[in-house]
């Protein structure tokens, strides 16, 4: 294929020779995602001076498309938000359930003498964090959780 002499002089100059690329298709996607790579790079700040002036341009133009309908988690079902929180009340139940499954299983597993370690670290671990999201979501739409009197 490449001669050692030919490939010192290449690994001097620091080039590739055109021969990989031609024969090797991964090489030359690989160079074309370089120079893609560069010329983002490049554009970057002209790209965040652009959408910038359009956005003042937008708000400039037509100042109400800057005002929000209400609170941002309110309960306005033509929000888009609305999807996003009952996936996320999805997820908790979903969690809770895999939770409280892995332990049941960790136990059934206990029972029959066989491993079951990650069971039960994989059902705590599901359940205390399917307790953190629903805090936080909590928090976050202003119903915190009503606590124990004592």
């Amino acid at each position: 294929m490449f001669k050692q002499q030919k490939l010192r002089v290449v690994a001097a100059r620091g080039a590739v020779p055109d021969e990989v690329f031609r024969r090797s298709l991964v090489a030359s996607f690989g160079q074309r995602a370089i120079h893609a790579a560069v010329l983002v790079r490049l554009a970057q700040p002209v790209l965040l001076l652009g959408l910038t002036l359009l956005m003042i341009a937008v708000v400039v133009v037509d100042p109400v498309l800057a005002q929000t309908q209400g609170a941002t988690l309110g309960g306005n079902s033509s929000n888009p938000i609305n999807a996003f929180k009952t996936a996320l009340d999805i997820g908790v139940w979903v969690l809770l359930g895999l939770g409280i499954g892995g332990i049941g299983w960790g136990i059934y597993n206990v029972m029959f003498d066989r491993a079951w370690g990650r069971q039960m670290v994989g059902g705590a671990c599901a359940l205390g964090f399917a307790g953190i999201v629903a805090l936080v979501n909590d928090v976050i739409n202003d119903t915190p959780p009503p606590l124990p009197q004592y």
